[in-house]
């Protein structure tokens, strides 16, 4: 098929790997909630998140084809979180600070707050990257994680288990998701936590995400010094430099890119069961 293709660099021989193969999450997903909305099935949250996940896939779509620079790929998500704003049902615009004292923000809960969120969210995300099933794994455990704890599993189970399939296909190194997958996965994680007031646990579960950012941009705008991820002869990754999650963990002890990545999954993993624990202790 005609996808692009990239170069796996932490591969012997540096093999070149079909990608945007998140293509199949954006289109499956979208079909699915629009028929979720036809036959009147939890209606106006799946016509919410087919606009945002259909409008955030064309960027992820036209980021993969262009090849944009992070300092314009990053805004993109601001005009993604259009749907969202002129969708979102009603009574939805409420911010609980703490359990009793529930804030209603109105317009400036859809002008400020969301944009943010999804910002926040998909490009943490999309930069949380660069080794076989990162992307597609660590989007995999969050959503379960969401879906769990906010009973919406006829809405989220097929993509989920679209996106469980392209997991396998990452992680064996066969194909990976690219941008459109980033965008459109990142998507349905802000849409979700923000229609089913999840924020909170979102927040913790993507605290491996934010760690990463953080590295990333002090990295690269800061004392512009990138990561020097080495493939050793052994088949271990290894680098000198903290410049990422994936630095900072192989920093001190150098690893297999399967077993980077599985410690990564089991970070992710921990952070969302904590921010599924957390959750209803302080938001009974």
């Amino acid at each position: 098929m005609p996808f692009p293709r990239v170069v796996d660099y932490h591969k012997r021989g540096r093999p070149s790997v079909p990608s945007g193969y998140g293509i199949f999450y954006a289109i499956v997903s979208v079909c699915y909630w629009f028929l979720l909305s036809f036959i009147g099935v939890s209606s106006s949250e799946a016509l919410l998140l087919a606009a945002s996940v259909l409008f955030g896939g064309i960027m992820g779509l036209f980021d993969d084809v262009a090849n944009l620079r992070w300092r314009y790929k990053a805004i993109l998500p601001v005009f993604a979180s259009l749907p969202y704003i002129a969708l979102v049902p009603h009574g939805r615009t409420t911010v609980s600070l703490l359990a009793a004292y529930p804030v209603e923000l109105g317009a400036l809960f859809l002008i400020l707050l969301v944009p943010v969120i999804v910002t926040v969210v998909t490009n943490s995300y999309n930069q949380l990257g660069g080794l076989n099933g990162l992307e597609a794994g660590t989007g995999l455990f969050v959503a379960v994680g969401l879906t769990a704890m906010s009973g919406s599993w006829v809405l989220l189970g097929v993509p989920i288990l679209v996106l469980a399939a392209l997991t396998l296909l990452s992680f064996s190194g066969k194909a990976f998701v690219g941008n459109v997958g980033s965008f459109s996965v990142g998507l349905t994680l802000a849409v979700v936590a923000t229609l089913y007031n999840l924020k909170l646990m979102l927040l913790i579960a993507f605290i491996p995400f934010i760690v990463n950012s953080l590295l990333i941009l002090y990295s690269n705008y800061i004392i512009h010094d990138r990561a020097d991820t080495v493939l050793g002869r052994d088949g271990k990754l290894r680098t000198r430099k903290v410049r990422s999650l994936r630095t900072l963990i192989l920093r001190y002890k150098p690893m297999t890119e399967r077993q980077t990545v599985v410690v990564i999954y089991l970070l992710v993993i921990l952070f969302t069961v904590m921010g599924g624990v957390l959750k209803p202790l302080l938001y009974p």
